[in-house]
């Protein structure tokens, strides 16, 4: 049964249909056949035994005289006459006493039939019957019409039983109804084969005109799926056929009328996709393409094209201390600076990245793209933001890449200009560098790829140095314990240190800042594990954590996980985070800031600068230590602006219940002003300079 099912469903709908009706066909031709073929031999036996009566009943008249008479030659004479009818193949003749009197055949059986259900009134009938014969029998008797015969030979009346003189017998063959019933087998078989053969052709013919409009249909509902366009389908054909393509053909237009509406929509999100709804120029996106573009036509056309990646400067003072619409109103007002330096009709500009943008300049080579850069530069710095009564000065950086027929993919491209703006900004901002331009230039341009390169080798085994600096309480609320901020340094080959600054560049650029950050965690609680009697007299120990470890989602996991580990009490750990951090992802910060409290750590906000925004944003989180940026310690002494604003940061501090910490120490004068102004805690050179965490946990 399964492998019927299987071969239905393999099989097309026209030969089941052909082959079901067919079938049906057969089987009623064929039982036509046998039943007319059994009621004509029904039909030629009953004519066949009727002439056998016949015949039997006028052999019995013929034979009367013989038999009266016992004359054997009137007897022969009869008998020629019934041999020559159809099928008779034997005739006797028989004496009331059922003894033979006279046979067609020589050598007849002497056995006496039994004739006694033979009387003379008996009609003709069938004697005996077998495969290949019939036997019919007849009375011989003197019947009424031949009372003159009879008065002549008898005087007395006779009776019933002396009137039956005789028996005849008749077999006929049944030869001739077999030969009968072949011929009309035969011929109701041609006429079934004929009639069969012409219902099949309009069968054929039917079945094609019902099934040619769903092979139709489902043509182009293949085509339709390939995405082929298609004509409307014929609705020629029945009443079903004509409804089925009507539906379609009302479906294949209400999908050609979507589409179109989606292809005019994709074609709409589609420019969205690649603008800046900002500033109105391509975005990254875009800007890949066309890159991609321009890489192309380099190595098709052999021409040479620039590209320019270009990095502002300060912007994120602005934006962080004049809120978010001042940094949009900036960078559409320094994507306008940038227009004015690039052809319309074949340059492209792009902003790529919140204060990154991109330009490629056609048919431009590397030394006319760092003339056109220099200009930009010019232009930028000179430039003035006005925003709140207050004046603004920003700059910007920018790699230049030359575009040629050797140039390599587009990621290597993207980053080797990415390189060479960072290596505009190490070379004091507001300048341009270009990728190649000399050994040394790519020297600089390949020495921070080395440096993350070197920083994972420190992670992974272990070199990087962990150094103490000691924080000091400026008053007696600060209690006894001690204060501490973990510093982390790495040295080059000649043991050199590396500066801050591009440690944290690297790092920060190829996304190693979360692994810098646990590897501090684990190392840290490493140590103080090793030496128990230095959490005894630890009041505070400050770790800095990075943007991205705040944005990272199980990083709060992996703290808990390393307390567990080295079990060492949460509450002397203080995580540092800094004010741009926090502003720049408000919500993340304040998960993060509200998990560490929850499992007992605290919490210092660094690098604070006071803005119209700062404290607001203060107010709404739980910070236990506001470290004051060093930049207001600067020449502390002899500044009253900067005295003036740390003491307003410091009260205000106050006010929230904040401690506050006077960062970069690095004059005695300096720290002596501190205690005047109510600060609680400084830390600097001027305090104590760091030393490895090994040696500050002994010291203890």
């Amino acid at each position: 049964m399964k492998f019927l099912n299987d071969l239905i469903n393999r099989t097309s709908i026209r030969p089941q249909l052909f082959a079901t009706v067919a079938t049906g066909m057969v089987l009623l031709l064929v039982a036509l056949i046998l039943a007319s073929t059994w009621v004509s031999d029904q039909q030629v036996r009953h004519l066949l035994i009727e002439q056998g009566k016949q015949a039997t009943s006028n052999m019995a008249d013929n034979s009367s005289l013989a038999l009266l008479y016992d004359s054997p030659q009137n007897a022969e004479t009869a008998i020629r006459s019934t041999l020559a009818f159809p099928g008779v193949s034997c005739v006797d003749i028989y004496k009331p006493d059922a003894s033979l009197f006279y046979s067609s055949e020589k050598n007849v059986s002497v056995e006496k039939p039994d004739f006694s259900a033979i009387t003379s009134s008996s009609r003709p009938g069938i004697f005996s019957e077998d495969s290949d014969t019939w036997k019919f029998i007849a009375p011989v008797s003197i019947k009424a019409g031949n009372r003159s015969m009879q008065d002549e030979l008898f005087s007395s009346q006779l009776s019933e039983q002396e009137q039956l003189i005789g028996y005849v017998i008749i077999t006929s063959s049944k030869a001739s109804l077999k030969s009968i019933s072949n011929g009309i087998l035969l011929s109701n078989a041609i006429i079934a084969f004929v009639v069969g053969l012409l219902l099949l052709l309009a069968l054929q013919k039917t079945i094609k005109r019902l099934t040619q409009p769903l092979y139709s249909i489902s043509a182009v509902m293949q085509k339709t799926e390939q995405g082929e366009d298609v004509p409307l389908i014929s609705t020629d054909g029945p009443l079903e056929i004509q409804h089925i393509a009507g539906a379609f053909n009302r479906m294949i237009k209400a999908l050609a009328e979507r589409d179109e509406e989606l292809r005019k929509q994709n074609i709409h999100l589609e420019k969205q996709a690649v603008r800046d709804h900002l500033t109105k120029l391509i975005n990254r996106v875009g800007f890949e393409r066309a890159l991609q573009t321009a890489i192309e036509e380099c190595r098709t056309l052999d021409t040479e094209h620039a590209l320019c990646y270009m990095d502002l400067d300060k912007f994120k003072i602005i934006n962080d201390s004049c809120g978010h619409n001042a940094g949009d109103e900036l960078l559409k007002n320094v994507s306008e600076i940038f227009k004015h330096h690039i052809r319309k009709d074949t340059d492209i500009l792009s902003r790529v990245g919140g204060d990154e943008f991109a330009l490629i300049l056609k048919n431009c080579s590397a030394e006319k793209a760092r003339s056109i850069s220099e200009n930009i530069c010019r232009d930028i710095k000179n430039y003035r933001f006005n925003w709140d009564n207050k004046v603004f000065s920003i700059g910007v950086s920018i790699g230049i890449v030359q575009l040629d027929k050797n140039t390599g993919v587009i990621q290597d491209v993207i980053s080797t200009v990415d390189s060479a703006c960072y290596a505009a900004k190490e070379k004091g901002r507001g300048q341009v560098f270009v990728a190649g331009a000399s050994a040394s230039d790519k020297d600089n341009l390949s020495g921070e790829t080395q440096l993350a390169n070197r920083i994972i080798d420190y992670i992974e085994n272990n070199k990087f140095q962990l150094h103490c600096q000691k924080t000091i309480p400026l008053n007696n609320n600060a209690g006894t314990g001690l204060h501490y901020e973990v510093q982390l340094q790495m040295t080059d080959e000649d043991g050199v240190t590396i500066p801050q600054h591009k440690l944290l560049s690297a790092a920060e650029r190829y996304n190693l800042m979360n692994r810098i950050d646990q590897w501090v965690i684990t190392q840290t609680l490493k140590q103080f594990n090793a030496h128990r009697q230095f959490t005894d007299v630890l009041e505070s120990c400050t770790i800095s954590i990075s943007a991205s470890s705040i944005n990272n989602e199980q990083f709060i996991e992996f703290i808990q996980g390393q307390f567990s580990i080295f079990e060492i009490p949460p509450r002397l750990i203080c995580f540092s985070i800094t004010e741009t951090t926090t502003i720049n992802n408000i919500s993340k910060a304040g998960q993060f800031i509200n998990s560490a409290h929850q499992i007992g750590c605290r919490i210092a906000l660094d690098d604070f600068v006071s803005n119209s925004s700062s404290f607001a944003y203060i107010k709404k989180m739980n910070i236990d230590y506001l470290k004051i940026h060093g930049d207001f310690f600067r020449d502390f002494v002899h500044n009253p602006v900067n005295q003036a604003m740390a003491k307003s940061i410091n009260e205000i501090a106050h006010i929230l219940n904040i401690r506050t910490i006077a960062e970069n120490i690095d004059d005695k004068e300096s720290l002596t002003a501190l205690i005047t102004l109510g600060i609680d805690f400084a830390q600097g050179d001027a305090v104590a300079k760091p030393v490895p965490i090994d040696e500050c946990c002994e010291q203890a």
